[in-house]
């Protein structure tokens, strides 16, 4: 319902406050139609995460999360434009609150760690997240210094939702000698597709109900 979309556009909009609103818009966002609507299991509520700091469909950063199990699931999306069946007694759910889930409370909560691909990312101490785990990783040709120019930053939440740990970029390097790789989307582009998204689904939902 209408509700719902300007709640979830506000949870992630509030992550990008301080990008311009001006920034080119990445294509590498859906059309409309095709991850209009999340669906998940019964229990569940929708959190964001996005890890790497990138730009993409909204199925990348907004996923389906179990607060009794801590578990975290991909659901369900439809849209206009697919033919997606919902399953049996899956739900639209509500934006997780701060109390069912927060990735951090301060910067220091989020590190930077490296992935087998040699890509720079950001993890949650209080919900980890792993690129890889086990000796099938392999992380040939990786320097260690994929991270430089990089910082972990926890963005906070809205209107009672939890905080992100966020990638962002930053001027200082370090010591850094090993090529840095191609930078992450700014926040100023990522701020640009969430103001889309959201104003497409705002949009649709208020034709469908008039």
């Amino acid at each position: 319902n209408t509700l719902l979309s300007i709640q979830r556009c506000n949870m992630k909009l509030i992550s990008f406050a301080a990008a311009s609103l001006f920034a080119s818009i990445s294509n590498s966002a859906l059309p409309p139609g095709y991850e209009d609507e999340l669906w998940c299991q019964p229990g569940n509520c929708e959190i964001y995460t996005n890890p790497y700091g990138i730009v993409g469909a909204r199925s990348t950063f907004e996923k389906c999360y179990d607060p009794e199990t801590n578990v975290m699931s991909e659901g369900v999306w439809t849209g206009s434009e697919t033919d997606v069946t919902v399953p049996d007694g899956f739900i639209q759910p509500q934006i997780c609150t701060a109390e069912q889930y927060s990735q951090c409370e301060v910067d220091t909560q989020c590190t930077l760690l490296i992935s087998p691909g040699c890509s720079c990312y950001v993890s949650s101490s209080i919900h980890p997240y792993q690129a890889c785990e086990g000796k099938d990783c392999n992380f040939s040709g990786c320097t260690g210094n994929e991270c430089g120019g990089y910082v972990g930053v926890c963005q906070p939440g809205f209107n009672g939702t939890g905080n992100t740990c966020m990638l962002e970029e930053t001027n200082d390097i370090g010591n850094t000698t090993a090529p840095v790789p191609t930078p992450a989307p700014s926040s100023a582009a990522l701020a640009s597709v969430s103001i889309m998204i959201c104003i497409i689904s705002i949009s649709s939902a208020i034709n469908y109900i008039a």
